[in-house]
């Protein structure tokens, strides 16, 4: 009689967890464009949400047969949302998540959906054949730019690196000669120049090895059954994986594969 009534309460849990997930999950997006990953582009006169980290997580939930919207809101927002314990806050998945405590202590966090590094980009017409510095010591007697707000990591105690407000504002530094290099994810800088958001300039690079980070898909740990979700995602992930080419194609459309630079410079953490 106990077993039948274990049995019967745990097909109880299961069945309330897989009608809580069948509710429509809230995806969150800063309204802070970070392109190529999310950002708003007109199509057809009206703006219209899309990036790499969007398209998977729709292709992912889709697959999972979950039910989704998209949300998009302030930085604050967002954070305010997914750190409340209420599972109807109105953030449930959050894209583009650097891996940290801070971050895990509120979130299941997948396995990467892509890894950045930070280059110097340095304008090529200023430096034909290459900045050639050869240490950390040598680009600190150079002018380092970079933006307000990054998460620098390491660098910043090994750099003097001055911090502007935005990309423009960093980029137009760089033009008249009042930063020597500018510290930026190339491929976020790529797409700028593809895009011409930025209009920036031709631009070398090097890229400082050892400053990799991964970027993940993070759901909130107040989502009822939100580890049954985390394992249907990762399995959508490993099934997306194995497709031929699928990955791949998506990170070609949006050009997110890593930028060839001309010279490396090793960091250590």
């Amino acid at each position: 009689m106990l077993a039948t009534r274990h049995i019967v309460l745990f097909l109880g849990f299961s069945l309330s967890v897989e009608a809580a997930l069948a509710d429509s999950l809230h995806v969150c997006v800063d309204k802070n464009p970070l392109p190529p990953f999310v950002y708003s582009e007109k199509i057809n006169g009206a703006g219209q949400l899309r990036g790499y980290s969007l398209d998977l997580i729709k292709q992912l939930l889709t697959g999972a047969g979950s039910a989704f919207d998209i949300k998009s809101l302030t930085t604050a927002d967002i954070q305010k949302k997914l750190q409340s314990p209420d599972p109807k806050s109105g953030c449930d998945i959050v894209l583009d998540i650097n891996k940290t405590p801070a971050q895990e202590a509120f979130l299941w966090l997948t396995p990467p959906i892509y890894q950045l590094n930070y280059d110097v980009m340095y304008s090529w017409e200023r430096y034909m054949t290459g900045m050639g510095v050869k240490s950390l010591a040598d680009l600190n007697k150079l002018k380092m730019c970079g933006i307000n707000g990054y998460d620098y990591g390491s660098l910043s105690k090994q750099l003097k690196i001055k911090l502007i407000p935005n990309v423009k504002d960093a980029i137009f530094e760089l033009k008249d000669k009042s930063c020597d290099g500018f510290i930026a994810e190339g491929v976020v800088m790529r797409y700028g120049q593809r895009m011409n958001s930025y209009q920036v300039p031709p631009v070398g690079c090097i890229r400082l090895d050892g400053t990799a980070k991964t970027y993940h898909i993070g759901i909130a740990k107040h989502v009822v059954g939100a580890n049954l979700l985390l394992s249907k995602i990762q399995q959508q992930l490993t099934i997306l994986s194995a497709k031929s080419g699928s990955l791949s194609k998506l990170a070609e459309t949006y050009d997110v594969n890593a930028i060839s630079c001309q010279e490396r410079l090793n960091v250590s953490p």
